[in-house]
């Protein structure tokens, strides 16, 4: 039963996420900020590291896979989500460096990227708490980096949530650059940071 929860909760991880880069595209057209276009790719790496987990749930939970081909399948799940965030650390900073050589007052309608930011806290809260539980009543590999991601996701959209409620309290102000550039400059030393602790776990798989 246990098993079946966990995979029924892996697929309700990658519907609800699936709509994450189509909507988050469709706002990142509509505004101007460094967050939007950050969320963006991240929301698209996140999916594929999601289904990429489903998979590997799947193969660790048969009878007839090896030992050492379980090793491999944990390496690449941890190294996968520590790529994912690492990617998306990377790319921020690079973000962070080119709005400071050339700064930008956000702009634009930022309605819908703050309401997927809103319903990002609450789904991807819940899918934490979820996962996190799931790992507490038995220690298992995907939970594990499936409740680190979640968290992770939950935090950053935090994050987005708050840059986009400085856009909208101080609209075409400089007051909205600084808080963006500031809430950039948070998020990816968080994802980069957590990227080098699950590389860390990778190795010692």
């Amino acid at each position: 039963m246990n098993k079946d929860k966990r995979t029924r909760t892996l697929k309700l991880s990658i519907l609800f996420s699936s709509f994450g880069p189509f909507t988050t595209l469709i706002a990142l057209l509509m505004n101007t900020t460094m967050t939007q276009f950050a969320d963006f790719t991240r929301r698209t790496g996140e999916l594929v590291v999601l289904i990429l987990a489903l998979i590997v749930f799947r193969l660790l939970n048969r009878d007839t896979i090896t030992d050492e081909k379980k090793r491999s399948l944990r390496r690449i799940i941890y190294m996968a989500v520590a790529v994912v965030l690492l990617l998306s650390g990377v790319l921020l900073v690079g973000m962070s460096i080119q709005s400071v050589l050339d700064p930008v007052i956000p702009s634009g309608n930022v309605w819908l990227g703050l309401t997927i930011a809103g319903l990002g806290v609450f789904f991807n809260g819940f899918f934490w708490f979820r996962y996190r539980h799931f790992n507490a009543q038995a220690n298992n590999t995907v939970m594990h980096t499936q409740s680190r991601l979640y968290k992770a996701k939950t935090i950053v959209d935090i994050s987005v949530v708050v840059a986009f409620v400085s856009v909208l309290m101080f609209p075409d102000q400089w007051v909205s650059y600084w808080i963006d550039l500031g809430v950039t400059v948070v998020i990816s030393v968080y994802l980069l940071y957590r990227s080098i602790r699950m590389m860390h776990e990778s190795v010692s798989q």
